[in-house]
């Protein structure tokens, strides 16, 4: 899984510029990054009842950099944040993955794996193929197959939901 995961999937480091109250709808985010590209990004999250935007803004995330964009009520979103969650509840839990460690632009990748050279021309993934990827949190470190997913021996943590799932 893991390889699999290293050939199809770019996770890159971004830093959230700006965050909008969707005008569509009450529980999403516009968030506009930073991925260190000539131009910005932007992408459309509903971890409204999660996070205000204060505790969003200039802060550095993992995002799904070739997920194939999707509208959200209208507005284009073009990649998608990782965010942790308790699987030991049936209510909805998230805790966005921040990456302070890593510069912005930093391509994320599990241990033992390098950045494909060809990074530039890897195609979109759907969001249905990246699900079944399987990431989880264990020990409070983001894995995927028991990998550590990171770069040059830095890994992505979480503070919160230390044993669960990733999306």
């Amino acid at each position: 899984m893991a390889e699999r995961f290293s050939r199809r999937v770019i996770l890159k480091v971004s830093k959230i510029e700006k965050v909008e109250q969707h005008p569509g709808g009450s529980f999403l985010y516009i968030l506009t990054l930073n991925t260190g590209d000539a131009e910005p990004r932007q992408i459309v999250s509903s971890i409204v009842k999660f996070y205000k935007p204060e505790e969003l803004l200039g802060k550095n995330i993992v995002l799904v950099y070739n997920l194939k964009p999707a509208n959200f009520r209208g507005v284009r979103s073009n990649g998608m944040l990782l965010a942790a969650s308790d699987p030991n509840t049936t209510e909805d839990t998230c805790e966005v993955i921040f990456a302070p460690q890593f510069e912005v632009g930093t391509i994320l990748e599990p241990e033992g794996f390098n950045v494909p050279a060809d990074v530039a021309e890897m195609c979109f993934v759907k969001p249905e193929k990246f699900q079944e990827m399987e990431l989880s949190t264990k020990d409070g470190v983001v894995v995927i197959d028991g990998k550590k997913i990171g770069s040059n021996g830095q890994f992505l943590s979480v503070e919160k939901y230390k044993d669960g799932k990733v999306k």
